[in-house]
């Protein structure tokens, strides 16, 4: 499995941790689960004749969910393995219990991420490795006995599994234990940010029964669950709403209400701009999506704490931010960002207790209509081209439109120039958009780029600018049926589309399915969401993009987006 990859996730709202298809513990992220990216290897390997044979090249039987739970099985030369990793609910601890089909050397090599901001170093005290730099601790031990150590050159063990413990303590960011004898074994990776609530720890978990843990562990999702709202679809529908519940969770702050797009795969940027930020524009369908689920909690912390945080003065939402409603790394402005919190707010329903965002949003967007009633030049959905878009102009007209609504509900006289203000040109935006943005009978994405785009749905849902029986959008559509699809039965995001090579897109052809049943067509939306369905992978998650040529995910098997959307469908769906 490539790094590139996060196969399953396990957290608690402050630590996310991502492993691969063998269990492999490749990702860790603490005191938030989008602050720092804690390990750069973390592997376990049997020793024995002077050789490690490490479980990552072990033979996979199979790796499931149970609740929130990872269980992985695998063959290891003549060994069997049974592997269960889980973080727990109450406490920042990463769980992992071992067992082993005969006695064993365990080998554990742990390296962590350092550099002259962040400069780990490491001990092995009370047979714990404690790896640490300022403000941070990690704790690996177990209630075996560590049977040796080498915390200084540890790297060059490697390739014999000789270890010299000359002394405890040194300035290194990688160490190796060994455990012999071992048949069943559990580890435990405990974070905090002192040394004395770590010490705590240790000696607190070495008291505790695994099984235990594992039992109130299950039970504290289960239970999570029995408050939700997935009951809907059928069985391989439901399992995939279920598992778009517990991601939810996992990838939201619980007390922003905050929720990153998905766990990162490329820290480097070697693919792609990184997922793990929270967008404004993505709350449109995943805030609706947490509240069909009942998730009520989230949807309330992210307008009440995250919105109101996370919006600049002059009213405008930038690209991204952290969890936290801090601003994150961005390159250039998306006006849907904006409009985005304005349509959510109007789905969440309280727009009294968010006047104060509601006013400085309107404002903003008033304020970024060009002389022909567009939207002024912006970064496009896909922030890529830089440019007078479509999807933007209309992002604004709706959420004009919904505050407009809003303000009304809030005080006609108290808001009454603000409202004569959108009224006036909202007839002028909306001429705007068939006078600059039709050709040929269909809408086109930008001024100057007129590639058939999926986002041109967005005209129709999630806004409601244009009748869906207009004819220029059903002559849109059928341009987009045309000219996106692709041989495996997916959707492109656009002609052209290159990113990770050009693929299909989970989101596009639920966007369709969206229009399809908003149409009357149950029949054909049925038809894209079984495609969704029948691409989820073997732990339910939705991915990004599926191979253009294949049935494999081709790019993030975990995407909130995807999976908020699937929500909204299954549910419209159900419930026509």
């Amino acid at each position: 499995m490539s790094k590139y990859f996060n196969n399953a996730v396990v957290g608690n709202s402050n630590v996310l941790g991502c492993l691969t298809d063998k269990g492999e513990l490749i990702r860790l992220y603490y005191p938030n689960i989008d602050y720092f990216q804690n390990i750069h290897t973390f592997q376990l390997g049997i020793a024995y004749d002077n050789q490690i044979a490490w479980l990552h090249n072990a033979e996979k039987k199979e790796q499931y969910y149970d609740t929130n739970i990872v269980c992985t099985n695998l063959i290891l030369n003549d060994t069997h393995i049974s592997q269960r990793d889980y973080v727990l609910p109450d406490k920042n601890v990463l769980v992992r219990k071992l067992k082993f089909s005969k006695k064993v050397n365990l080998f554990l090599y742990s390296k962590l991420n350092s550099d002259v901001n962040k400069l780990v170093s490491s001990m092995v005290v009370q047979d714990a490795l404690i790896q640490y730099c300022q403000d941070f601790y990690m704790a690996t031990f177990s209630t075996c006995k560590i049977d040796n150590y080498q915390v200084n050159n540890s790297k060059y063990s490697l390739d014999n599994a000789y270890l010299n413990h000359v002394d405890y303590i040194g300035m290194s960011d990688d160490t190796a234990i060994l455990y012999t004898d071992v048949e069943e074994i559990t580890l435990y990776i405990s974070l905090h940010q002192t040394l004395k609530d770590t010490m705590n720890e240790i000696a607190y978990l070495r008291k505790q029964d695994e099984e235990a843990l594992y039992e109130s562990t299950k039970k504290y999702w289960l239970d999570y669950l029995k408050n939700l709202n997935v009951k809907i679809g059928s069985e391989k529908e439901q399992a995939i709403i279920e598992r778009s519940a517990y991601l939810f969770v996992l990838l939201s702050d619980k007390k922003t209400g905050g929720m990153i797009a998905s766990p990162d795969v490329d820290e480097t940027f070697s693919k792609c701009g990184r997922y793990g930020y929270c967008w404004p524009r993505d709350a449109i369908f995943i805030m609706r999506a947490l509240s069909l689920l009942k998730m009520d909690e989230l949807v309330n912390n992210f307008y009440t704490v995250w919105a109101a945080k996370a919006q600049l003065d002059n009213g405008l939402f930038e690209q991204r931010y952290y969890v936290s409603g801090e601003l994150a790394p961005s390159w250039g402005v998306q006006i849907d960002e904006t409009a985005a919190i304005i349509l959510g707010i109007y789905h969440y329903g309280k727009c009294r207790k968010m006047e104060d965002v509601i006013v400085k949003a309107t404002k903003a967007l008033l304020g970024f209509i060009d002389e022909d009633y567009k939207s002024k030049p912006c970064f496009d959905l896909w922030e890529e081209r830089r440019g007078s878009h479509l999807y933007a102009t209309a992002s604004i007209y709706e959420a004009l439109s919904k505050s407009r609504k809003m303000l009304l509900k809030i005080g006609k006289a108290k808001n009454k120039e603000l409202i004569n203000e959108i009224e006036k040109v909202l007839p002028k935006i909306f001429a705007a958009m068939r006078n600059h943005f039709v050709k040929d009978g269909i809408f086109v994405r930008s001024i100057d780029n007129t590639r058939i785009d999926i986002s041109l749905l967005g005209l129709v849902t999630p806004f409601d600018v244009i009748d869906i029986n207009n004819p220029i959008i059903k002559n849109t559509v059928l341009e987009i049926e045309k000219r996106l699809k692709l041989p495996n039965g997916g959707y492109l995001r656009y002609e052209g589309d290159t990113y990770i090579g050009g693929n299909a897109w989970i989101i596009s052809s639920l966007w369709l399915a969206m229009y399809y049943l908003k149409l009357g067509n149950r029949d054909r939306a049925k038809e894209l969401l079984d495609w969704v369905t029948n691409h989820a992978d073997s732990m339910n998650f939705l991915p990004e993009q599926i191979e253009r040529e294949g049935h494999h995910t081709a790019w993030i098997s975990s995407l909130a987006w995807s999976h908020a959307m699937y929500v909204i469908t299954l549910n419209e769906l159900y419930n026509m």
